[in-house]
Parts: structure tokens; C-alpha cells; sequence
């Protein structure tokens, strides 16, 4: 909201101690001393009145629902809308790092998932498989899917059910040869890219989410700001028929 202080300061002891008191007796040099007045209340005083204009150097107000909606769309956007620019900055480069990161660690995961398939399509084999399993004595838990899916993947190496097809395994030999603990340690990596990589994404959502509150207070307490900056200016009055000088002062919130 607006509001308006006026105060009017009669100088008429300052200025009509030697201008004649009716306008149509006024001097050569009243007039000029009141064209004087005139120009400066059209140049200082405060414009917009009516309308609820912004105070003389003082900045418009913003809208806090346009920032959020700015810095939801990109963080710091509306930050730079409200004037705060080292926090726009600062989201932005916070957005910038974080899909920089899932960038990184999309594109580790992708090639650590090429090296381990290769690996398992050279090491693992189905029909070794099916030659070593022993039907009724092996565990049977899982049935395999078909080749080149995730699932198909995870299980030759995650399951002991599998194990035989591991060229290094060896009857009364250890469980987890030392080709299928190499597999699955590079399958574990993998995962642990991907999962850096869904962090980074959900850093980035945050970053939007409260880049969007915060530009929305910051616009508010902004405005809120205005309501504390004076405009002083001076115009002339007319009652009576007599010249009035008078000192406005104008405050708004």
C-alpha cells in the first residue's frame, strides 16, 4: 500500500516580506521569484502521485511472483530481477557445477558399463553354464534372462547359481573366482556413477526450488524497503488568490 505525508510550511515571512499579497499586483520580480518556485516543484517534486509511482531515486517495485517463477526456470534469474546479483551468481554457478557433475558421472557410468559387459561376454559363458550345472544339487532361484539386458548382467555375477559359468571357476575351487569378483567390482562402481549422477540431479531440482523462494523474499523485503525513503520537493499553492510556497514531503509503503 501507498501512503502520503504532507506537510505544508507557510513561508510566507521568508518570501511575501517584499512580494506585493495578491497576484494581480505582483512585480517583474515576483513573478520571477514565483516561475522560480514553479520550475523547481516541476522538476523535484515527486511524479506518479496519483498512479503510486516510485519516489524520486528510488527503483519501481518488482513483483516477487515473477522472480520465483524466473529463478524456478533458472535459478538466479530472479535474483538478478530483484537486483541481487552476487546471489545470482552464486545459484547459477551452483546449477552450472551440479549438471556438470551429472554430466561426469553419466558418462563414467556409460563407459564402465560398456568395460564390464565386455568383460562378462568374454569370461561368462551360458553354455559353460548349462555343461557344469548339476540339476537337483545346484541351486536353481533365479531363471536367466535373456542376454544383453540389465537383468541378465546383474544376476551372472550377484547369484552363486551362476558361478560355473565363470571360465577361472573349478570344482572345490572358492565361490567368487577372482574374474567374477573383478566383475562385480566394476558393476559395483558403475552403480555408485549412476547414484552420483541422480545426486547431482536432485542438487540441481533443489537448487531451482530454493533459488525460487529465495528471489521471491528477496524482491519483498525490497519493496518493503520503500517504505522508509522520503522525497522532499517543493511547489507553490495558490489560496486566495495568494502565492504559497510550500514544503511537501512524501513517504511509501
Amino acid at each position: 500500500m501507498t501512503g502520503k505525508i504532507m506537510m505544508t510550511a507557510a513561508l510566507a515571512g521568508l518570501f511575501f516580506s517584499a512580494v506585493p499579497q495578491t497576484i494581480g499586483q505582483e512585480s517583474a520580480w515576483t513573478r520571477g521569484r514565483i516561475s522560480a518556485f514553479l520550475t523547481t516543484a516541476d522538476t523535484s517534486a515527486p511524479s506518479g502521485d496519483a498512479a503510486g509511482g516510485a519516489l524520486p531515486g528510488q527503483r519501481s517495485r518488482r513483483s516477487a511472483r515473477l522472480a520465483g517463477f524466473l529463478s524456478a526456470a533458472v535459478p538466479g534469474a530472479g535474483q538478478a530481477y530483484g537486483g541481487s546479483w552476487i546471489k545470482a551468481a552464486a545459484f547459477l554457478a551452483i546449477e552450472t557445477a551440479a549438471w556438470i557433475g551429472y554430466s561426469h558421472y553419466t558418462n563414467e557410468g556409460d563407459a564402465m558399463r560398456k568395460e564390464f559387459r565386455a568383460y562378462a561376454d568374454d569370461h561368462w559363458s551360458r553354455e559353460r553354464w548349462h555343461a557344469a550345472y548339476v540339476e537337483g544339487q545346484d541351486p536353481s532361484t533365479h531363471a536367466l534372462p535373456d542376454y544383453n539386458t540389465q537383468q541378465y548382467y546383474e544376476m551372472i555375477g550377484k547369484y552363486d547359481q551362476f558361478m560355473k559359468g565363470w571360465d577361472d571357476w573349478v570344482s572345490g575351487g572358492p565361490n567368487l573366482t577372482e574374474n567374477r569378483y573383478y566383475y562385480e567390482s566394476r558393476r559395483r562402481e558403475h552403480n555408485e556413477q549412476l547414484k552420483n549422477a541422480s545426486k547431482c540431479t536432485m542438487a540441481a531440482l533443489g537448487n531451482h526450488l530454493i533459488s525460487a523462494l529465495d528471489a521471491a523474499w528477496t524482491v519483498r523485503r525490497g519493496n518493503r524497503s520503500l517504505s522508509f525513503q522520503v522525497a522532499p520537493g517543493f511547489r507553490v499553492s495558490y489560496a486566495s488568490a495568494e502565492a504559497i510556497p510550500a514544503l511537501n514531503l512524501r513517504a511509501a509503503w
